[in-house]
């Protein structure tokens, strides 16, 4: 009997490797890309040679209702996202509701109310989304937000809905939730 080379045991038993795998793909459930609950999203408007863009990932509200004071709770200090903190980038000078940002890349993080929303763009933008971030020197720019209510949104959503020759509105959507922020080019 003719004694089996090491590297034919290696390559029979990464054969039977690969077929256990096969197998157990196809008889447990079909081999395929498993979807993230929320999945990661850009969106970006030029206004006046200014390009802003909104990183984050969608969360979906999944029939939890309302997701404001449940989903997400009064008081909590929360990125508008999933995942990692929710970040927004402009590449020149701009004003948000009327206060100047330094052009960056900043985290978007929120404390939410009722009636108002303590917004806040952090310096130190590559952060999970938990813990919440406890240094205030950290904070470029904060601002009082009221929110506003619009139709039922599944999917959290960031979008430009109004665009001018030097502003556009960055607009946040989830659940029945509205927050809009105005930014105005400087340059």
């Amino acid at each position: 009997m003719r004694k089996a080379s090491p590297q034919g045991i290696g390559v029979r038993i990464a054969a039977a490797l690969v077929l256990a795998v096969l197998l157990a793909c196809a008889v447990i459930r079909p081999c395929a890309a498993q979807a993230k609950l929320s999945e990661p999203a850009v969106t970006a408007q030029t206004v006046a040679g200014t390009t802003i863009t909104v990183e984050y990932s969608r969360p979906q509200a999944r029939g939890r209702d309302p997701v404001f004071g449940k989903v997400v709770t009064w008081g909590d200090h929360w990125t508008p996202g999933a995942n990692w903190a929710t970040t927004i980038n402009v590449d020149h000078d701009v004003r948000v509701n009327g206060a100047p940002l330094p052009k960056g890349k900043y985290a978007l993080w929120a404390v939410v109310q009722r009636d108002q929303w303590t917004v806040e763009l952090r310096r130190h933008w590559h952060k999970f989304h938990v813990p919440p971030p406890t240094d205030s020197s950290d904070v470029q720019l904060r601002l009082t937000v009221r929110p506003d209510s619009g139709p039922q949104t599944e999917i959290l959503t960031f979008d430009f809905p109004a665009v001018g020759p030097t502003a556009t509105t960055l607009r946040f959507r989830w659940g029945t939730v509205v927050v809009p922020l105005e930014i105005t080019v400087t340059r």
